[in-house]
C-alpha cells in the first residue's frame, strides 16, 4: 500500500462569507479501503500532498457527483426514477450530494418551505442535508467545549467525496450547513487520490 505524505491542514476563516464567527479546518487527506456502501464512483482530486488518513469510527461520507449537460450515466438517471420519481434533464450541468446511496441534494430539490439560515430571503434547498446532519452525523459524534464561542461542538470530522470537476460554489455551500446552528461540525474533510505516476515511481523504486 503506498505510504500516505506528512499531513497538511489549512484553517480557513469563513466569517467574511457566511456571517458566523467559527472557523473550518480544513483536510485534504488520501483515502483507502473505505466502505463500498458510503461510496459512489468518482474521479477524485489529485493531491500533490495530503494527509494520513485515519477515520473515526463511523465518520460520516457526503460524495458530491457532478455531471456535464448530457453525460449522466443511466444508472444514476435510474437512482433518481426509483429513489424520487423524477427524469433528469439532459440539457442542465447536474450535482447533487449523495450519502449511503441516498440523494440528499440536486439542483431542484424542493426546498419544502425551508429558508435559507444565512441568505435570509431565499429558500434552502440543502434542507436534508442539514437534518441529515443534525439528526444522524452529530449525534454519533464526542463532544469538545469551545471556549471561545462557549458552546460544545462536534470533534469528529466529516469526510467529502467530490468529483474532480465540481465547481466550488457547491463545497462551499456544504461547508456553510456544516457550520449551521445545532450542526457545527469544524472538521472537514476532503478526500483526494494519489498522482498515478507518483505511486509508479516509488512502486518501481521499491522494485529495484
Amino acid at each position: 500500500m503506498a505510504k500516505p505524505q506528512a499531513d497538511v491542514e489549512t484553517v480557513i476563516d469563513m466569517t467574511p462569507m457566511i456571517d458566523l464567527t467559527f472557523l473550518l479546518i480544513i483536510f485534504f487527506i488520501v483515502v483507502n479501503d473505505l466502505s463500498k456502501t458510503e461510496l459512489e464512483d468518482l474521479k477524485l482530486p489529485i493531491a500533490v500532498q495530503a494527509g494520513k488518513d485515519v477515520p473515526p469510527p463511523n465518520r460520516p461520507i457526503l460524495n458530491v457527483r457532478w455531471y456535464a449537460p448530457g453525460k449522466m450515466p443511466k444508472g444514476v438517471q435510474d437512482q433518481y426514477v426509483r429513489q424520487l420519481n423524477i427524469a433528469v434533464p439532459s440539457d442542465v450541468e447536474w450535482c447533487d450530494v449523495v450519502w449511503k446511496r441516498q440523494i440528499l441534494y440536486h439542483p431542484y430539490w424542493d426546498p419544502a418551505g425551508h429558508v435559507d439560515p444565512i441568505r435570509k430571503t431565499r429558500p434552502d434547498p440543502y434542507w436534508k442535508v442539514a437534518d441529515t446532519m443534525k439528526d444522524i452525523f452529530v449525534p454519533m459524534m464526542p463532544l469538545v467545549l469551545d471556549e471561545k464561542l462557549g458552546k460544545m461542538l462536534p470533534d469528529d470530522p466529516v469526510l467529502i467525496r467530490a468529483d474532480r470537476n465540481t465547481p466550488f460554489k457547491y463545497l462551499q455551500k456544504l461547508m456553510e450547513v456544516c457550520t449551521r446552528d445545532g450542526i457545527m461540525i469544524w472538521k472537514v474533510q476532503i478526500a483526494a487520490s494519489e498522482d498515478p505516476a507518483a505511486v509508479a515511481a516509488r512502486e518501481a523504486a521499491r522494485a529495484r
